[in-house]
């Protein structure tokens, strides 16, 4: 006899694919939604938060975030223009990009929830399987660059965002009074059937843990896409788009005090030919993997990437080719160049006159599009397409583009941003050009400690070290995060600092800057003013040792987790000598 299913699979079959009681908790005149709710409300991007720096003044102050789903993170400018307007309306005048390629909105007072909704879907967004125990966002390197060796991935990025989506009609029902969104089109053989028999891939238990497509180019990583349970990089023959490598078994999270929890790098696991079906096919027998196979007993054990502990790459290539009912060709061979955003300007394409088209990569710090003292972000991008129409793309790592900007409109957009306190990404200090933070506090339930209110100063301190020690333009990944669940992908970062109590964290080093390696613990229960110092001696030996060209990352990885402790355990004994 098996283990007994975790609370959270019997909540998802007493919520009837994905209704629960929303419909009536939304009248009931409560700020906040039932235990039971909260669940469902996870599967239509939405989740139940209260201030946590509150919580010791008085009853808790109830709000919803809620995550809109981009696929590629693409917007129109029109797009943007309403999830702007939502954000000043509804929601706290920010809007927040995630490392899915989402936008976020937080202190959502529960009686604008609809409201905000249906906006989102008058502009053919939506909300619907950005979170939750399916496959969410499907990610992709978004630089707008063309030529032969960058196939256009949007059109696959959409189709395997379709495919994959769950098929009740739950979200619509609930937030638009059962009217069919414009943007989803309804199955034919759906429109008779059973209104609860609508799940053909996911079954009324829908998957053991969340699931992450990500796309990334060849050589170009911006995407990190080993994190992800499925990854895939098209491969090419003389310029000629031959097929994509799949990967599996990609995840950041772990869970404190659960050993067996881990982050961990997808493996390669097979190629397939350029057709979006054939991709589909096989990312869906991937899925139904998962979904067989993954843990429902421990949801902290339940990602994919267990699987793929348990079994190795053979059987699980083995278990795909039985489930596509073929074999599979074996993974063509990755090599990586480059992982960091575009930022700044560059040239996009040339038109029809051949005058050149560009984008330019906008630094959003830790994702938060606001207005500010120094910097009038949102104003400034709001300004900007408003009056010229760009695309905008968002990207994993929490800045974004605009795209498709005649030669003509650039010296306007560049002294616009300049106006704006939009600086130029390489202005600004070299750790701070693609450091990273999750929200963390005050919103964030699972957060145990800061992670994005605390960014500047661990930043501001760590590139003062790398200053004194003769390194004032070393660039280098810093990302930190409020617990082990790493949604800010720490542990692909060279320095990554992920939070262990209250302003207490864990410092990783040691990951590969293209993010074909993790971090390794260097430091653990290390005070938020010690971090540091901790760092000081491994900054110094890097600076004083360091083969021409090393990144800090491949440096740390070289010395070894042993040599770097002993650096700083040598340094702690100076200090206690003193």
């Amino acid at each position: 006899m098996g283990l007994p299913a975790s609370p959270a699979e019997a909540a998802k079959i007493a919520g009837r694919f994905l209704r629960g009681p929303l419909s009536e908790e939304l009248v009931n005149g409560e700020t906040f939604f039932s235990n039971s709710a909260v669940g469902v409300l996870k599967f239509h991007g939405i989740y139940q938060q209260d201030d946590r720096d509150k919580r010791k003044t008085g009853p808790k102050q109830h709000s919803v975030m809620v995550r809109v789903g981009i696929p590629g993170g693409r917007l129109t400018a029109d797009q943007y223009l309403a999830m702007d307007r939502v954000a000043d309306e509804i929601a706290d005048h920010t809007l927040r990009v995630t490392t899915r390629q989402d936008i976020q909105y937080h202190h959502v007072p529960k009686q604008d929830l609809t409201q905000l909704i249906r906006a989102l879907n008058d502009n053919l967004l939506s909300t619907f399987a950005a979170c939750g125990d399916v496959v969410r966002n499907v990610v992709c390197c978004p630089a707008p660059f063309v030529s032969p060796q960058r196939t256009e991935l949007q059109p696959y990025v959409l189709h395997l965002s379709r495919g994959l989506m769950p098929k009740t009609r739950a979200y619509f029902e609930v937030w638009m009074d059962g009217e069919r969104a414009a943007s989803l089109e309804e199955r034919e053989d759906e429109r008779e059937a059973d209104p609860f028999a609508v799940e053909p891939l996911y079954g009324n238990t829908y998957l053991p843990r969340k699931f992450k497509i990500g796309f990334a180019y060849p050589g170009d990583n911006t995407t990190d896409v080993y994190t992800n349970d499925i990854g895939i990089v098209p491969f090419y023959e003389n310029d000629e788009l031959k097929g994509f490598t799949v990967l599996a078994g990609g995840g950041m999270g772990q869970s404190a005090g659960v050993k067996a929890s881990h982050p961990r790098l997808a493996d390669p696991i097979c190629s397939v030919g350029p057709d979006r079906d054939e991709l589909l096919e096989v990312a869906s027998a991937i899925v139904s993997i998962h979904r067989d196979f993954g843990n429902r007993t421990n949801r902290k054990l339940a990602r994919l990437k267990y699987v793929l502990d348990e079994w190795g790459v053979e059987k699980f290539k083995a278990e795909l080719e039985a489930r596509v009912g073929r074999s599979l060709a074996d993974p063509a061979p990755l090599s990586w160049r480059r992982a960091e955003d575009y930022m700044g300007w560059h040239q996009q394409s040339s038109d029809e006159h051949g005058e050149p088209i560009w984008f330019v990569g906008v630094r959003v710090l830790s994702g938060r599009i606001k207005d500010g003292d120094e910097a009038r972000v949102k104003t400034g991008l709001r300004t900007i397409v408003e009056r010229f129409h760009p695309e905008v793309r968002l990207t994993p790592q929490q800045n974004l583009y605009l795209a498709g900007i005649r030669n003509g409109d650039k010296e306007h957009i560049a002294r616009l941003l300049r106006e704006h306190g939009i600086a130029e990404a390489q202005s600004l200090p070299p750790v701070l050009r693609h450091a990273m933070a999750c929200p963390a506090l005050p919103t964030c339930g699972l957060a145990i400690t800061e992670s994005e209110r605390i960014l500047p100063e661990i930043v501001n301190e760590i590139q003062t070290e790398f200053f004194e020690a003769g390194l004032s333009e070393q660039e280098v990944h810093l990302r930190t995060a409020g617990c082990p669940n790493g949604c800010s992908r720490p542990y692909t970062a060279e320095i990554g600092i992920v939070g262990a109590s209250v302003l207490m964290y864990t410092i990783y080093l040691g990951a590969s800057p293209f993010g074909t390696r993790l971090g390794k613990a260097f430091a653990t229960n290390v005070k938020s003013h010690e971090i540091r110092s901790r760092l000081r001696p491994v900054i110094k030996h890097y600076a004083d040792t360091k083969e021409p060209g090393e990144r800090f990352g491949d440096f740390c990885h070289r010395v070894g987790l042993e040599g770097l402790q002993g650096l700083s355990q040598m340094k702690i004994a100076e200090l206690a000598s003193a």
